[in-house]
């Protein structure tokens, strides 16, 4: 079932994302983005916790896969598998993954899936901060200078490699069939021009270009860890 994969890597995801948050939660480059890191961890472990037993209502004859009921389940993005190695893939994760992982919740918000709807509608008043955070860290890095600009895109780049690909293609047919079934209120591909045209938006008005493509090399993915 399309919903259970889905519901369940984000669950996944979110369960990394909060302990990659946390792990910088004493080594960000300010006091207040440490406290930022800090809380932002403990939002995303929080959603995680919460959106595990929706994966088992969404299917019953699933319960008793202990990916579901702990923050260990392997369904996240590959570079959630180690810590993040720099501010700015901190910034690039905020952005991007927590970014991508946020649309798919708002597109849940009306879901025909009652218990969906309301986590969706609890997760997305939580994460308004993370992306006040994310856009401020974007145009500080991209006014930096040369450097850490041109190191933000560059990271912006590599991570949108992997999370693009995390709502799957476009055709998929149990992703249509949760359309029609009014599960999800968007498709991949509308999930993903979402997030680009966010973020292109929000570079230029830093004066920044950067390319977000639409992924086109689906031979490797695996539907079952979505990446």
């Amino acid at each position: 079932m399309i919903m259970r994969s889905l519901i369940g890597s984000l669950a996944d995801n979110k369960a990394a994302l909060g302990r990659r948050y946390g792990e910088w939660a004493v080594s960000a480059p300010t006091l207040e983005s440490a406290v930022a890191a800090a809380a932002m961890a403990q939002d995303e472990l929080g959603h995680a916790r919460a959106t595990y037993p929706l994966v088992k209502q969404l299917d019953p004859q699933a319960a008793g896969n202990g990916d579901d009921d702990h923050l260990d389940g392997g369904r996240r993005l590959a570079m959630l598998d180690a810590e993040l190695p720099d501010w700015t893939a901190f910034v690039a994760a905020n952005l991007l993954v927590d970014g991508m992982l946020t649309t798919f919740v708002a597109a849940c918000a009306d879901s025909s899936v009652e218990q969906l709807a309301q986590r969706a509608r609890k997760i997305l008043q939580e994460e308004g901060s993370h992306r006040v955070h994310a856009e401020a860290w974007a145009r500080r890095l991209c006014r930096a200078g040369a450097p850490e600009r041109e190191a933000l895109v560059r990271r912006l780049g590599e991570t949108w490699q992997e999370v693009s690909r995390w709502p799957g293609p476009n055709g998929d047919p149990g992703f249509l069939a949760a359309l029609e079934m009014g599960m999800v209120g968007q498709a991949p591909a509308q999930l993903r021009e979402r997030m680009r045209a966010w973020l292109v938006a929000l570079l230029a008005s830093a004066g920044v270009e950067i390319e977000l493509p639409e992924p086109r090399d689906w031979s490797g993915w695996d539907p079952k860890l979505r990446r």
